[in-house]
């Protein structure tokens, strides 16, 4: 059995996880789930966000498991993976990106997502130098267009404004992690296209995938699926 540690997309939190973590436990898995700095119930000020305390925070949660735990990051949790792998590999056991970013030397969030223009975050989102809002009334067509409607009132209260800096912030030169990577696509994704999520796949060399019938946040409208699409992938790495 493996060990996951999830790891959350852009004004999200630990809470995205909620619904998914028992499926796992449920599986013989083990799972730690985690607010990144700034994100959920971490009461950090944004001036203080940068990818590099992202990724230090990545790095403490795992250290505390006891043994390398597959990553698996959401959406712009795919960047902050991406940089822990490459900055400390003997740490965790492999990479699995979900509807997510996948960064090469040189790559930003920012310049990732300008590629994507079937994404309709940029239409529900508003930039200042402290960070993007993204609009509450665009939750459902956004990132949830799959859940009811009480699942996304619940996640609309409680996103949090994304500092900007992470977002700008280029992943380093280097060779991509010498670790088992995988994709997990979402055809009805409308925060990354499946386009986008499949040429990204491909640039980075990541041959592994799996698809899931889902919108951008599986981990509510599919909990079931995901669960099950991350146990065979980790059962593959044997």
């Amino acid at each position: 059995m493996a060990t996951f540690l999830l790891v959350h997309g852009a004004w999200h939190g630990a809470w995205c996880w909620d619904r998914l973590t028992p499926l796992l436990r449920e599986r013989g898995h083990k799972v730690a789930a985690f607010d990144l700095p700034c994100h959920g119930q971490d009461r950090g000020g944004w001036w203080r966000a940068s990818m590099g305390r992202y990724v230090a925070r990545i790095r403490i949660v795992a250290e505390q498991l006891g043994e390398p735990p597959i990553l698996v990051g959401h959406s712009m949790g795919g960047m902050e993976i991406t940089r822990a792998a490459a900055e400390a590999p003997s740490l965790y056991r492999a990479l699995h990106y979900l509807c997510a970013f996948v960064p090469l030397a040189g790559d930003s969030l920012i310049r990732l997502a300008r590629l994507d223009e079937e994404s309709l975050v940029p239409r529900h989102t508003t930039i200042r130098p402290w960070g993007v809002h993204f609009h509450g009334d665009g939750v459902a067509e956004t990132f949830a267009a799959g859940c009811d409607e009480e699942t996304r009132r619940s996640a609309a209260e409680r996103l949090r404004r994304e500092p900007l800096l992470p977002m700008l912030q280029r992943h380093p030169a280097g060779d991509p992690p010498a670790l088992p990577r995988a994709y997990i696509a979402c055809t009805r994704d409308r925060a990354i296209s499946i386009e986008r999520q499949r040429a990204m796949a491909e640039r980075a060399g990541i041959e592994r995938m799996a698809t899931l019938d889902t919108d951008h946040s599986p981990f509510l409208s599919a909990p079931e699926a995901l669960a099950e699409a991350l146990d065979r992938l980790a059962r593959e790495e044997g």
